[in-house]
């Protein structure tokens, strides 16, 4: 999951999202979707701000992929937050592109 900043404007969004899938993609990973939640309330200020954009990335990588993943998004100045979540076994990439369907 990755929060950016609520003044965030659709180019920036996209080209944060659009690094990590191509971090994920040359690293010979499976990128698999991307749920947008949208501008959501927090439950408490971050850097004085109330809100942000919401998204869950799925994908399956290599550890060292999400790594460097995570590295490109504590150095975006538009992301808050970003949370990875390795899972103990993979997941099907038919299971990550077919869940919201």
């Amino acid at each position: 999951m990755v929060i950016l900043r609520p003044d965030a404007d659709e180019e920036t969004r996209a080209s944060i999202l659009n690094r990590a899938k191509e971090i994920v993609i040359n690293d010979q990973g499976d990128w698999g979707k991307v749920d947008e939640w949208g501008k959501r309330r927090f439950a408490y200020e971050i850097d004085h701000m109330n809100e942000g954009y919401y998204f869950v990335l799925y994908f399956q990588a290599e550890p060292k992929t999400l790594d460097e993943v995570t590295r490109v998004f504590k150095i975006a100045d538009a992301v808050v937050r970003a949370m990875p979540v390795r899972h103990g076994e993979p997941v099907a990439a038919a299971a990550i592109t077919t869940s919201e369907e």
